[in-house]
């Protein structure tokens, strides 16, 4: 009878261990998910801030940037390394009559520039004549662009550190002429 009851006893164990088992993996889990996508975060904070926001245009996750487009303009954001929140609303914004406005006073781009310490963005409007920008004095840079709409693209660079002002950029059309600015 011992070894019949030793089985018995082990049976039952398993069954009891078995049973926990079940019961602890029907237990609802606490998701790490965001209940809200970083799109609708995004366009969140910028409508607080710039009253409306249409959409974002991109993410970028190599500068984690992301840009949001208003009915004025288009706004970047600073990201966390994560990409899951804000870190900061980059300002000034680049606005759509402006860029318009303004052609014969600026040339081909139109840029700001937005400089910390820690992280410094240049950015802006090309026209589709500009194919190639350089930034001069941020170490020869050639920055990211991707197109907006007719004969407008947003053009941007991210820096780690503090870039000296005023940005100096040379604008090469696409057979390699300068549009604007000067090469050194």
């Amino acid at each position: 009878m011992g070894k019949k009851s030793f089985i018995a006893a082990l049976c039952i164990g398993l069954l009891f261990g078995l049973a926990l088992f079940i019961f602890q993996s029907m237990k609802p889990t606490t998701s790490p998910i965001p209940t809200t996508s970083l799109e609708t975060n995004i366009c969140e904070k910028i409508k607080a801030q710039f009253g409306d926001c249409k959409r974002i245009l991109l993410v970028d996750t190599d500068s984690d940037l992301a840009f949001a487009e208003t009915s004025s303009g288009i706004v970047p954001v600073w990201l966390n390394e994560e990409l899951t929140d804000l870190k900061k609303v980059i300002t000034p914004m680049m606005d759509f009559q402006e860029f318009k406005e303004e052609r014969g006073d600026r040339g081909p781009i139109d840029w700001r520039a937005n400089v910390d310490d820690d992280f410094s963005v240049i950015y802006g409007f090309a026209e589709d004549a500009a194919k190639t920008i350089v930034i001069n004095n941020a170490d020869n840079v050639q920055p990211n662009r991707f197109y907006v709409r007719e004969n407008m693209y947003v053009w941007y660079a991210t820096f780690h550190e503090k870039v000296p002002l005023p940005v100096e950029t040379t604008v090469f059309d696409e057979i390699g002429q300068i549009l604007s600015g000067e090469r050194e």
